[in-house]
């Protein structure tokens, strides 16, 4: 693994985000689009999360994102944004805050 340095890290704007809307992307298995709320700014981002979380299972939830990526479109959906998640047993698990906060929180 390549080390960045203190300066670079500073750059990465995470953000506590709060899944408000789900649907699958026609013609893929993998991918969902997905909204949130980043307080007063609403964002969309594609995420490969659609075999193992259904959008019940995500809205309404609070994740951590990181807001600051050069937008990107996939399979026709501009995203903006990257969701983090972890994995267990080559399951994601999203990655959440261990109390609620309000969306758009910064994460220092």
């Amino acid at each position: 693994m390549e080390n960045i340095s203190f300066e670079d890290f500073k750059k990465i704007d995470l953000r506590v985000v709060k899944i408000i809307a789900v649907e699958k992307i026609e013609d893929s298995q993998k991918l969902l689009k997905i909204k949130v709320s980043v307080g007063e700014e609403e964002r969309t981002v594609v995420s490969g999360v659609a075999e193992y979380y259904s959008s019940e299972d995500l809205i309404g939830k609070e994740v951590i994102m990181i807001l600051n990526l050069a937008p990107k479109i996939i399979f026709g959906v501009e995203s903006h944004g990257m969701l983090l998640f972890s994995k267990k047993e080559d399951k994601p698990i999203v990655l959440k805050p261990e109390e609620e906060v309000l969306p758009g929180e910064i994460i220092s």
